[in-house]
């Protein structure tokens, strides 16, 4: 028996129960020695999850708790407990020696810091059922080897090559289905086909075809691609810009979290310098098309990223502002802050329409034939962005207005707005009049506030 009775008998005398049976010790002394047996395997099994081999107090305390029992108060695992022998004439007595503190020395050292509070971050665990490569995430096993790589891993290193040789390992890894694979060749084959019909098929597949999921992150890495490629190359930027809004207009396919990555080459598409090598190329239509689906971007995801909106018509106003920037940029970041909705153009464009009519006046003045027809581009844009002003009661109510109609004041009070040139353009337009009264209405209602 590990447990004596006289240890029974001697703890009994001191809670006050003297003179215990021997019967009633010896039953006493078994049932500690089996609670201490339950407590100390209990505590073992804490110290091997610990990837431990010494037991700690710690451990025993958990053990204890687990137990809905009190833990042992005064013992640090970081502090070796050391007993000593008492000898007496009955028997030997063990005793741990308790440490002299000075409470002086106690009382001059240093607060330990503060802890940290306690705070929580978001990740993606998981992109339709693939497992993002990051820091939060456990690190998958790839059991394949680098001689038995699956094609689908192959086909997604070799997209990721640039021009210059660098290979770049993707962050996500998909496992595709051979037919996805096929499918997905088939397809890339069909946009860069030079018959239209093969094109538009191949679009509308991707439009409306449910089950490819799992190539929605290929096809939005084909569009970056292909923008990086061809900049100067019309007909495949325009495919990129199609593949892109056929993968947002797809029911069936979630792509928001992959709009971080799309909208860069649609930005591209916008406010790019260059996106022809001929400057008569219609190019306009594709910077268009690029801010319509901006726009829908906006529109689609804003309630989910309330600061989409903002950080885009940030980016478009440092580049409509800029006098570093060609006309073409200008003209990409125009229209893309009309499309993105009138309060834009009230806030945005309009109180800077004055300043940067006086910019392109001298850019017009240099004769240069490439500045005159982007001058000219820029100048449409900018009276769209004030047709956009037109409320549809004031366009419904004033169908028989003329630019004629126009008083002498009106005109001042739109030269102070937006320019001399600029109020020059509003007079020659059919609906000069419907333009001026929105115009001066939201100038007015923009002085009425501002002295509120």
């Amino acid at each position: 028996m590990i447990y004596s009775k006289s240890t029974i008998k001697n703890i009994a005398d001191s809670i006050g129960v003297p003179k215990l049976k021997d019967g009633i010790t010896t039953a006493m002394a078994q049932d500690v020695e089996y609670r201490l047996h339950e407590i100390i395997t209990e505590a073992m099994k804490f110290m091997r999850h610990s990837k431990r081999t010494k037991l700690t107090v710690t451990d025993i305390n958990s053990a204890l708790r687990v137990r809905n029992i009190e833990p042992i108060y005064g013992f640090e695992t970081g502090r070796p407990v050391k007993f000593h022998k008492a000898e007496s004439a009955m028997e030997d007595i063990y005793y741990v020696e308790d440490e002299q503190i000075d409470l002086d020395t106690l009382l001059e050292e240093p607060l330990p810091s503060v802890p940290l509070e306690v705070v929580y971050t978001a990740h993606w665990l998981a992109i339709e059922g693939v497992q993002p490569r990051i820091q939060q995430n456990p690190i998958p096993l790839d059991a394949d080897n680098e001689d038995g790589r699956p094609p689908a891993k192959k086909m997604a290193k070799a997209q990721q090559k640039s021009q210059d040789g660098v290979e770049t390992i993707p962050l996500v890894k998909h496992v595709l289905s051979k037919e996805l694979q096929l499918y997905y060749e088939c397809i890339i084959e069909s946009l860069q086909s030079s018959d239209p019909v093969v094109k538009s098929t191949a679009l509308e597949s991707i439009s409306i075809d449910a089950g490819i999921h799992q190539l929605v992150t290929y096809f939005v890495q084909y569009v970056a691609v292909t923008v990086k490629n061809n900049l100067h190359n019309l007909d495949a930027l325009r495919t990129a810009m199609a593949v892109a809004k056929a993968i947002r207009r797809n029911p069936n396919l979630f792509a928001e979290p992959y709009m971080h990555q799309l909208i860069p080459s649609l930005l591209t598409c916008l406010v790019s310098k260059r996106l022809c090598e001929d400057y008569t190329e219609d190019h306009w239509s594709l910077r268009d098309n690029a801010a319509e689906q901006i726009a829908e971007v906006c529109r689609q995801y804003g309630h989910s990223y309330h600061t989409l909106q903002s950080r885009i018509a940030r980016t478009l106003l440092r580049a409509f502002l800029d006098p570093t920037k060609p006309l073409t940029t200008h003209y990409g970041a125009i229209v893309g802050l009309t499309k993105l909705g009138v309060s834009m153009v009230k806030v945005l464009i309009l109180p800077n329409i004055k300043a940067y009519m006086t910019l392109l006046s001298a850019e017009l003045e240099k004769n240069n034939p490439q500045l005159v027809h982007d001058g000219k581009r820029c100048q449409e844009a900018l009276l769209n962005a004030l047709r956009a002003l037109v409320d549809k009661e004031i366009a419904t109510n004033e169908d028989g207005l003329t630019s004629t109609s126009l008083n002498s004041i009106q005109k001042g009070k739109l030269a102070n707005v937006v320019g001399d040139a600029m109020a020059g353009l509003v007079f020659t337009a059919k609906d000069g009049a419907k333009i001026v009264s929105a115009v001066l209405s939201v100038d007015k209602d923009a002085k009425e506030t501002s002295e509120a």
